[in-house]
């Protein structure tokens, strides 16, 4: 009996283990599926129903929202592609000064054929002065039907 006993409870355990191994996979599976598909601040089909430039619009304000906060890795997730390939993180993080920003307003944007031009109203503080106020211009690009941030480092 006793070894009946030993060959049920071995029989439990490997379906236990292998139940176990599925619902990892499976977790494992999920994470990386949302993963994939990113914010939908970053997915063309967020923005589906607006134009270029409320899309620009949007997504420049984000980005300067980003800035103020003091979020340099979301403000950096609006960079183009070829920006993220040829300026490392490292590098805009030691660049960047956040906290001199104190708000910012997307006055115009202008597209034509894949390239966007914004100006933004930007207020910051300086070590001697404060609410400075100036006008920032800023390039888009649009790849696979979403704009991003070309920085000019």
């Amino acid at each position: 009996m006793s070894f009946l006993r030993h060959l049920h409870g071995s029989y439990f355990l490997l379906h236990a283990f292998r139940l176990a191994r599925i619902g990892i996979t499976g977790g494992v599976m999920l994470l990386a599926a949302c993963a994939a598909t990113g914010p939908s601040e970053h997915r063309a089909d967020g923005y589906a129903g607006k134009t270029l430039e409320d899309q620009v619009r949007e997504r420049a304000a984000k980005r300067w929202e980003a800035l103020i906060r003091g979020d340099l890795d979301t403000a950096y997730g609006y960079f183009s592609k070829a920006t993220r390939e040829t300026y490392p993180i490292e590098l805009y993080r030691a660049k960047m000064r956040p906290g001199m920003w104190r708000e910012a307003k997307v006055d115009s944007v202008k597209c034509a054929d894949g390239l966007c031009e914004v100006v933004v109203t930007v207020m910051l503080d300086h070590t001697r002065l404060k609410a400075i106020v100036t006008p920032i211009a800023e390039r888009w690009i649009v790849q696979d039907g979403l704009a991003w941030y070309v920085y000019n480092g």
